[in-house]
This record gives structure tokens, sequence and C-alpha cells, in this order.
């Protein structure tokens, strides 16, 4: 979001023809300038964009989603696998027998058997929990990569604002400093004016046409990076929208600790870890507890046939399991305080992104509300000084480049409000916005 003025007239010039060119200027500038400030299309033939309609591009053809929707997929695999019963093993035999005494001619034998492991309830119980919190854990990344894709988007939009926005006060001054410099070429060919004001003109007028190509590229490099963003083709030209904002309420830091550890996708990852390390370790405790193994089988040998069924548990005699225990206990201590040290880092990131926030909003509200109409007044007094020849050329400069500064201020103080904010969405949620 930015603010953008119509510009004033250098001087007074007589004669239609002298004040046409600045008239012209007015006009164009004070035109575009409206249309960015009531947030409409630069032109009402050409469709613009705005930093949702953006925002929904990005979403939509950025590969990152490809990998957001891989994150999604595989946290519906983890929920699934955990509840799979092990396969069945079948075996099968087939061979020759004979009478051990060595009477009697060969037999053909067969036999098969069919296995199946029954897990033990508790700890199946358990390692279902665990791929639960394992599938929460992918979730929530998947919902970070969503939501830094939405706020890389948002940077870089306000961003291009910011840069046409810059780029139109640096052409009004360039126009300022033309209209200038031929007004004062005037003035000393009728020798009302020294010649070194106008050569204080012309190189004002060339330091000005310094500028405006600087910003042409500047804005061109920004437009660049927000089409790489977007993947797919975007309108040529492109035409945006900017977002006008009233003054920064009072922000309620409760509720936003409170967004902050319910949505937060790295919050939620660590804990959802930290859960299923609890799990884990509830699964090996379990473990102790011997899988039940059921087998059926049938035998055809040359002198008989039989059929069964065997019953097959694991005696912990040896191994108890208390290795697997000790490792799933420091894996949970482990995983528990790196999510209780992520809270609290988080905690004290979101503090400084409001403060940021805070300072952005208020340096906005002064500048739009203090600084900018005074450098407005004092622009217009030098000016109509400088007609009635009661100061120099210098002192008029002087307050223009004031004004110029001025305004490119209040730009560079809404793109840090627009950055904090994304910046503060980026830990509480991108659908987060302080003036709802």
């Amino acid at each position: 979001m930015y603010i953008c003025r119509a510009v004033p007239k250098v001087v007074a010039v007589a004669g239609l023809a002298a004040c046409a060119g600045p008239i012209v200027r007015w006009v164009r500038v004070g035109v575009g300038c409206a249309a960015l400030a009531a947030g409409s299309g630069f032109a009402a033939t050409v469709e613009s964009f705005d930093a949702d309609r953006y925002v929904e591009i990005v979403l939509r053809s950025h590969p990152s989603v490809a990998r957001a929707s891989g994150l999604q997929a595989a946290a519906e695999a983890e929920r699934t696998v955990t509840r799979i019963f092990p396969d069945p093993v079948f075996e099968y035999s087939r061979g020759t027998g004979r009478p051990a005494d060595g009477t009697g001619s060969s037999a053909r034998e067969t036999g098969y058997s069919i296995s199946q492991t029954i897990p033990w309830p508790g700890t199946f119980a358990a390692g279902i929990r665990a791929g639960d919190r394992a599938a929460d854990a992918l979730i929530a990344g998947a919902d970070g990569v969503r939501w830094d894709l939405e706020v890389a988007a948002r940077g870089a939009f306000a961003r291009l604002v910011a840069a046409r926005a810059t780029l139109d006060i640096i052409r009004a001054a360039e126009s300022d400093a033309r209209s200038l410099r031929d007004l004062v070429a005037r003035r000393a060919d009728l020798g009302e004016a020294r010649e070194s004001d106008r050569i204080k003109a012309s190189v004002e007028w060339l330091r000005q046409q310094r500028n405006l190509a600087a910003a042409e590229r500047d804005a061109e490099s920004v437009e660049a990076i927000v089409r790489a963003l977007a993947v797919e083709p975007l309108p040529r030209p492109l035409n945006i929208e900017a977002t006008r904002h009233p003054p920064l309420p009072p922000l309620d830091r409760d509720a936003l600790a409170s967004r902050l550890f319910e949505l937060n996708p790295r919050a939620r990852a660590a804990r959802a870890e930290a859960e299923r390390q609890v799990e884990l370790l509830s699964a090996a405790r379990r473990g102790r507890m011997p899988d039940l193994g059921l087998t059926y089988f049938q035998e055809n040998e040359f002198d008989r046939e039989g059929e069964g069924l065997a019953l097959g548990i694991r005696i912990p005699l040896w191994n108890a399991g208390r290795g697997d225990i000790a490792r799933a206990r420091s894996a949970a201590e482990v995983s528990g305080a790196e999510a209780g040290t992520l809270r609290i880092s988080l905690v004290a990131e979101l503090e400084g992104r409001i403060k940021d926030l805070g300072i952005a909003g208020s340096q906005a509200v002064l500048l739009d509300g203090d600084l900018l109409p005074a450098a407005t007044r004092s622009v217009d007094l030098a000016r109509f000084s400088y007609e009635e020849g009661e100061t120099s050329l210098l002192d008029l400069l002087d307050a223009q480049r004031t004004y110029r500064d001025t305004q490119r201020e209040a730009i560079e103080a809404h793109l840090a409000l627009a950055l904090a904010l994304s910046e503060v969405q980026r830990l509480v949620g991108p659908d987060f916005n302080p003036w709802r």
C-alpha cells in the first residue's frame, strides 16, 4: 500500500502554450494516482490484479503446492499403514519319501502352512496413535509450505506496489525538473534570472533523469520476480491494484499467542512429534508383551496324513525390550524439550514481529497525517515565494527534494507495514487481518 498525491505545478507560466505541458502532466499524474489510491485498475479496459488474486494464482501454479499435496498424501499413508495387520505367511513343501527299512517304493509327500501374527492389542493401539501423530506432523508441514508461499507472494506483490509508486513519484519529479529548467532558461534569456540558476536547474533535471532510469530498472526487476513466483504467464502490461489500510488498531497479544500455539505449523509439528515419541515409548513398553503367532498346517506323507494348529509366542527371557524402551524414553525427552524450546522462541519472535508491525503502523500514520501535508505546504510556499522573487532557486529545489523524500518515506513506511504484517501472518496464519 502506498500514498500517491497529485504533484503541484512548479511555477505558473503565462500563456496557453507554456501551461499545456504542466496541465497535461497534472492530469496524467493525478488520474493515475487517484486510480491507485482508490484501488482500481490503471486502465479501465485492461484486467488488473490485487494482492488476493495474485496469491490465488501463486497457490495454484507454484511447484511448492505439489510438495504440500505430497505431504498430505504421506500423512494419509501414515494413518493407513499403522492400521494394517502384518501379512500372513504361506509355506509349501514338496518331496519324496520311502520307508526307513528300505522296503517298498517311494511316494510323493507334500505339506503347507499358513501363519498369521496377531499383535498385542495395547502395542497395536499405541502404534496407531504414533502413526496418527506422525500424520499430524506431516499435515503441519504441508500447511507450513502453503503459509510460506502465500506470505512470499504477498511480500513480492507489496514490493511491486512500492516500486511502481516510487516510479510514479520520480517521473513526476523529473517532469517538474524539466518544467523548471525550461522556465529558468526563459527567465535567464529575458535577464530575469542568473545564468547560475539555469545551470542549477539543468543539473537538477539531469539528476532526476538518472533517478528515473534507476527507478525504472528497479520496477522492472521487482515485476520480473512477481512474474517468476506466479509461474503461469501474467498479462502484459501487468496492472495492479494497491490496497489502502486505515490506521493500525491495537493488537490483542493474548489472542495472537493463542493463534500461534494452535495454528502455527512449526508449533503443531513439534507438538505432534513430541506426542509421537511418547506413543512410541508406550509401544516399546507394551512390546514386552509378546505378539501371538497362529499357524495352520497340513502334511501329506506316504504313510500318513496330518493337520493341526500351532500357537507361538516370544518369551522375553533374555531381551525384555529394555534397550528399545531406553531409546524410546530418551527420544521422547529430547522431542519434548525441543517442542518447549520452539514454543519459547516462537513467542519471542511473535513479540518482535508485533513490535515491528506497531512501529511501521505508527510511522505510516505520522507520515500520512503530519509530514506529507507539511511537506506539501512547504513546497507550495517555496514555489510561490520563488514566483514572487522573494526566494532563490536553491530554496525551491530544496523544498521539492524534501517533498519527494517525504513521499518516498511514506511509500517505504507502507511497504514496511505490509512486510511486517506478512511476518506476523507467517506466525499466526495468512488469514490474520488486524483491521477485521
